[in-house]
């Protein structure tokens, strides 16, 4: 392959809406976070603006949670850290990393106070819009998983903020943030409220599994909301002077114009909603699993939506078949599908969020969603094949090439905490499931199934010495063959793996270090050989022979010879998460989908001419 050879690209596709994991107003403007990013809109404005971070910073991605603050900054976390965008458009990267689950900004005199929550790490107070920090915890146990916190709509006189943990609601009403346990509180919440009447009294409002509960004496006794539906609650919001409520009950939205005395149902809404947020009492927006964002305005007694400009979907998986169907799934449940190589497209909506999306170039296609397993032979009908009963963080769905071989790797911790891993199989494209726990591993970290379905391999630190292994299960024979792996990893990397077409050769990429295992099968040989600029992201098979890699919005070919080389020029817009080479093409060419929900077609173009399958055992240039 020349030293010339380069991508052409070209953009398919990019759908509006999709899932809206948060939702923040000052009664006058709305910011939305999503998958693809942040988004503002004036209450009375059609379309969204993008909130870009500066060119050096990379693309804002997971926008969760987000905020508006009196004083008219943006906060928007993502997995990467805490980041604040001033009215002029200036950017400050306020925290690294972390896990935060929510965000307030507050007034409090001259001070301007931003109260983070992490969902393990405890809250973080900045009295200084978000430069300097200081642990707030006091009162709260050691080891606390946070789930929601908001404070009183009049904090500055009443000092009030509540914090909802899986185990139970902290109240805190003191200058110094003294946590305290609310001994009567509700069980299995999820969100929390607190809203104030015309004479300062407040309400306090938790929503869970169970219901609504509410409390009107700081938390000393709870009651059961009388609502007009039944169901959990799994989200809530107030108006900026806290007197509107508005909560989500499975599909229905009900709002309260009087902190939680009287409710009103509103129309159903088409998809599960996930944030919500009250402009005052005569609007609402509510965002949705799969819907984008509905508006609701009192005078117009309807749903409308609210989409143009906002983009929400986050590709979990992406399959090319060998008649050239593309078919992609998203975490929203939504499935594209496109028959002629991306010039036109079909939906099917799922209504359910869906985790991982695998498939061969021939045979069903399989969905994992949070209770259950999916399949589809024309990727419009889905039924499910295999109920979950609770799935694990660290899974792996992988399927052969023709869909009849099926495995879903799960790792977890038992409540003795002795590890264990699962492995739910099918051999006959999902019909008929066994299922087979082992103790043999004590952390999973990569999985990949041939692609003739005669072997699955796991990257695992094996149980009994504690070293990571490549362990190489023969599907036919059920006997698992260990291989000691070259390096000692850090338990917290998630590694991906990727069989070559003819199941000779495996790729395995560890953060940004590329290794090649020839012939796992046998007496494998593992090699390092080469470094990418980034983590790696998604991986792909390249023709006959090779791998596609993506790392960030970067692609690269490895060929099957072990040589690894970054391709130009860029074209995808945000960081590439699916990937797929086309089986169909005479040429290397292939998919990519992006987390801004963008998909594209690219192709391998050496000194002018499209570059062709290099088989197995050619040179490497």
């Amino acid at each position: 392959m020349g030293r010339d050879t380069h991508l052409v690209w070209r953009h398919l596709t990019r759908q509006p809406g999709g899932a809206v994991l948060a939702l923040a107003t000052d009664g006058q403007t709305v910011l939305a976070g999503t998958a693809s990013g942040a988004f503002l809109a004036r209450h009375d404005a059609d379309t969204w603006e993008t909130l870009a971070l500066p060119d050096t910073w990379g693309r804002l991605e997971l926008a969760n949670p987000v905020v508006i603050a009196p004083w008219g900054d943006r906060y928007i976390a993502t997995p990467l850290g805490l980041f604040r965008q001033q009215p002029n458009g200036n950017w400050q990267r306020c925290l690294e990393g972390g896990t935060i689950v929510a965000i307030r900004a507050v007034a409090d005199g001259t001070r301007r106070l931003v109260i983070v929550a992490d969902q393990l790490d405890g809250i973080l107070v900045s009295s200084n819009a978000g430069t300097d920090w200081e642990p707030a915890n006091a009162g709260l146990p050691q080891l606390v998983e946070i789930v929601d916190l908001t404070l009183s709509p009049q904090f500055e006189r009443d000092r009030t903020a509540m914090l909802v943990t899986a185990d139970g609601i902290y109240l805190s009403r003191s200058r110094r943030w003294s946590w305290h346990e609310i001994e009567s509180a509700p069980a299995m919440l999820e969100c929390g409220a607190i809203a104030v009447d015309e004479h300062g009294r407040l309400t306090l409002l938790a929503g869970g599994e169970e219901g609504l509960f509410r409390s009107r004496d700081r938390g000393r006794t709870w009651e059961a909301a009388t609502l007009p539906v039944e169901g959990s609650c799994s989200a809530l919001a107030t108006d900026p002077t806290g007197h509107s409520v508005a909560a989500a009950i499975d599909r229905h939205v009900i709002r309260s114009p009087d902190g939680g005395d009287t409710w009103q149902r509103l129309p159903d809404v088409p998809s599960h909603i996930l944030s919500l947020a009250i402009l005052d009492s005569e609007r609402l927006v509510a965002g949705t699993l799969a819907q984008g964002c509905l508006r609701w305005e009192t005078s117009t007694a309807a749903w409308l939506s609210w989409n143009s400009g906002l983009y929400g979907r986050l590709p979990v998986g992406l399959v090319t078949r060998r008649t050239g169907e593309l078919v992609i799934a998203d975490y929203s449940g939504t499935i594209f599908q496109s028959v002629d190589r991306g010039e036109t497209w079909q939906t099917v909506m799922l209504e359910r969020g869906i985790a991982q999306f695998a498939g061969g170039t021939s045979g069903p296609v399989f969905a994992l969603a949070l209770d259950a397993l999916l399949r589809s032979h024309d990727g419009r009908a889905w039924e499910t094949v295999h109920e979950i009963t609770d799935l694990s963080e660290s899974a792996w769905l992988v399927v052969s090439d023709d869909g009849r071989t099926v495995f879903l790797v799960q790792y977890t911790l038992e409540e003795t905490l002795e590890p264990l891993v699962s492995l739910v199989s099918s051999m006959d494209s999902g019909n008929t499931w066994h299922t087979d726990e082992t103790d043999t591993f004590a952390h999973v970290q990569g999985a990949a199934l041939a692609p003739d379905g005669r072997a699955l391999a796991l990257l695992a630190l094996h149980a009994d010495s504690l070293h990571h292994t490549l362990s190489v299960l023969s599907t036919s024979r059920g006997r698992w063959h260990h291989h000691r792996w070259p390096e000692t990893l850090p338990e917290t990397t998630m590694a991906r793996l990727l069989w070559s077409v003819d199941g000779e050769a495996l790729l395995v990429v560890i953060e940004t270090d590329v290794w090649l295992v020839h012939r796992p099968l046998e007496r494998p040989r593992i090699a390092r050989i080469g470094r990418l600029d980034s983590p790696a992201s998604a991986l792909g098979r390249a023709g006959n022979s090779g791998w596609f890699l993506a790392a960030g919005a970067r692609l690269w070919y490895c060929e099957a010879s072990g040589k690894l080389r970054a391709l130009a020029p860029d074209q995808p817009e945000q960081t590439i998460v699916a990937l797929a080479g086309d089986p169909a093409s005479p040429v290397l060419s292939g998919y990519a989908a992006d987390v801004g929900g963008n998909v594209w077609w690219f192709s391998l173009v050496d000194g002018g001419v499209p570059a062709a399958h290099r088989s197995a055992d050619s040179p490497a240039s």
